[in-house]
């Protein structure tokens, strides 16, 4: 399904945007009012505030879907933050923010296109009209590039469109409210400054694509010294700040390899070369692309190789972050919690001020989530349903139980990355012996 393009102009968009949080409240303000009947009748005043909160999160999605840009991005990664802390309902919704949206006509495309590149070169180009994705700031199609004189090559265009990095300050700061609104009857105390603040940095970076080819040059050039590790090439030609253009890389995508049945020891290993691929972009390279997106990664099972797509979410983190994000989790795996606390507020991951219940809360989130690394749990399966259930109880505790500290911004992308590389291993269907991990943590 083709549809034109997601309205760029502020005040179109802030029309929109103003329009949700209007709905919202609108939702609240009739959530309150019927439940006040209810009053007496616990299951039917909680019944009652679950509707509202899926109609909420039904305009959020609908609005988001229909702007794209930054608007859409931000509600991805807020729905994803706040997975473990809202009603699974609610998250149900959420979560479709997760898939590519409708398509922008290819005429538009061809437009940005010729503006970008010129007559000269965008006359080089074959390009399919039908994109291989679309997303929430950009859309990809594949190409033939012919240069004069020179040979020809298979390649794919990401082109981003139309104003999008102009909406990004007046999205985020219409959607901040939205937010506010939305969170206000479950999680007052949730402060979303910093995670808007973080939010607003990856987006500078993922609408700048010149950027994008520049980190994606520095992570291949690492990459590139890794067996079984293959990052597209750029070429720069046919670049600029919103087209980016790739080699094309076979490959199968997750759902296609795993209808090749494979075996359970070559599942295993496309898991460890996806988890120890995380483990050297953070602890060894500092960069880190962050978006796990199954899409991002292609399966060569011919070659042994992992295919990775896709580096505007790529983040850097300095060598002094690493090592107190290192000391956090030695700490908490030797459940020494002096010292993981110390390394927790050397990182801003809680408060001072905290009381002693946030700072167990914390503990345990850490001690529950980093027990798949202890020697008793080996070798582990990723489809083991408590790694998941009970590392959603121990944060859903930890963030009900704070009452000053806002949610770890610098560690969101981080953590997402995190996430999506387990939920990779659990797709798999995994079982791996993981303590070597922790040997590459501890040496």
């Amino acid at each position: 399904m083709f549809r034109q393009a997601p309205p760029r102009s502020i005040f179109s968009r802030s029309t929109r945007l103003v329009s949700l949080a209007a709905g919202l409240a609108r939702h609240e303000l009739q959530g309150r009012l019927e439940r006040a009947v209810t009053r007496g009748e616990e299951l039917a005043r909680r019944a009652q505030q679950l509707k509202v909160q899926v109609e909420q999160a039904k305009e959020i999605v609908e609005s988001l879907g229909q702007l794209k840009g930054a608007a859409m991005k931000a509600g991805q990664l807020l729905s994803m933050e706040l997975r473990d802390v809202l009603p699974p309902e609610v998250t149900a919704v959420l979560g479709q923010l997760q898939s590519s949206g409708p398509t922008v006509d290819f005429g538009e495309i061809d437009s940005i296109l010729l503006q970008e590149l010129g007559a000269e070169l965008r006359g080089q180009l074959e390009v399919s009209p039908v994109p291989l994705a679309s997303a929430s700031i950009g859309q990809v199609h594949r190409a033939t590039w012919r240069p004069p004189g020179g040979e020809e090559k298979d390649v794919v265009l990401k082109v981003q469109f139309r104003g999008i990095s102009d909406t990004i300050d007046s999205d985020l700061a219409l959607l901040e409210r939205v937010a506010r609104v939305f969170l206000s009857v479950q999680l007052s105390h949730f402060d979303v400054t910093a995670v808007f603040a973080e939010m607003r940095n990856v987006l500078l970076r993922e609408t700048d694509y010149l950027h994008e080819a520049d980190v994606l040059g520095r992570y291949r050039e690492k990459a590139h010294q890794v067996p079984g590790l293959r990052v597209p090439e750029v070429h720069r030609a046919l670049c600029s700040k919103r087209v980016l253009c790739l080699s094309w890389e076979r490959g199968l995508t997750l759902d296609q390899y795993l209808a090749t049945q494979p075996s359970a020891e070559d599942k295993n290993r496309f898991t460890a070369k996806v988890l120890d691929l995380y483990f050297r972009e953070f602890f060894d390279w500092g960069l880190v692309q962050t978006d796990a997106n199954f899409a991002n990664f292609l399966f060569r099972p011919d070659t042994d190789e992992l295919v990775l797509l896709d580096f505007g979410a790529t983040r850097e983190y300095p060598p002094e972050f690493r090592e107190k994000y290192r000391a956090l989790l030695l700490a908490s795996l030797r459940f020494d919690r002096p010292a993981a606390l110390a390394a927790a507020h050397s990182l801003d991951l809680i408060h001072p001020d905290e009381p002693p219940a946030a700072r167990a809360a914390m503990h345990g989130l850490l001690e529950t989530v980093l027990r798949v690394f202890q020697p008793a749990e080996q070798p582990v399966s990723f489809t083991d349903p408590r790694i998941v259930n009970d590392s959603s109880v121990a944060l859903r505790a930890y963030y009900t139980s704070l009452t000053c500290s806002p949610p770890p911004a610098q560690l969101l992308f981080l953590h997402r990355k995190l996430g999506g590389v387990y939920t990779m291993g659990r797709v798999l269907g995994a079982r791996l012996d993981l303590r070597p991990y922790v040997e590459r943590l501890s040496g």
